[in-house]
């Protein structure tokens, strides 16, 4: 599909607008929570996190890796060492999925925060921004970018009794030096779909 990056990237736009724009509301119409209720929401869930990365390799068999990640004031999660290993089976050149796998690359991942509801678990909206991953490939170093789906597909909660907190992320796309003309992920939505990536304080 042609400018199919322009049309996440414009996907992330709007997520990271609409979720803003939640963000303003107030409840007198019932229209979403509250401005006090949004800044329980951003009380409860700022800080600093470690847990585990579960990525899929198939959509039975998973593996695991340690990250961290924070959540600050402006509503934003951040990753600071998202490893690509947690993409890179599912990369459809061997070349380049033996590449990310040597480098044992890390890139920073972004994603704004919309919350819609807040009792004894915050829920959110994530709108992941893209990710980029410097990889020696073919003698030369490139760029990949990885891409997500936004909405629906990337959400999640923070348990308020236990601390508890996951998120599930999709992938959608994954480029190479920004030509567009080439998705380096194996099948698109249908298939990832079936096999998210998930940040979790659950498993130990």
């Amino acid at each position: 599909m042609k400018n199919l990056k322009l049309i996440f990237l414009g996907l992330g736009c709007m997520a990271a607008l609409s979720l803003t724009s939640c963000l303003k509301d107030d409840d007198n119409n019932n229209n979403g929570l509250s401005q006090a209720q949004i800044a329980q929401c951003v009380n409860a869930v700022r800080g600093s996190y470690t847990g585990k990365l579960v990525y899929y390799k198939t959509s039975t068999d998973f593996d695991t890796v340690d990250v961290s990640w924070s959540i600050g004031a402006d509503t934003m999660l951040v990753i600071n060492a998202f490893p690509a290993k947690a993409f890179a089976e599912i990369v459809s050149d061997n070349d380049l999925k033996n590449a990310l796998m040597e480098s044992n690359t890390h890139g920073e991942l972004k994603c704004y925060l919309g919350f819609y509801q807040y009792d004894t678990q915050v829920q959110f909206l994530l709108a992941p921004l893209q990710v980029d991953f410097p990889v020696f490939y073919k003698d030369a170093t490139h760029t990949l970018s990885l891409y997500f789906w936004t909405d629906s597909y990337s959400s999640g909660y923070k348990d308020t009794s236990s601390g508890a907190m996951e998120a599930m992320l999709v992938m959608a796309a994954a480029y190479l030096d920004n030509n567009e003309n080439k998705n380096y992920l194996n099948g698109m939505s249908q298939t990832l779909a079936s096999i998210p990536l998930k940040i979790t304080t659950l498993i130990k």
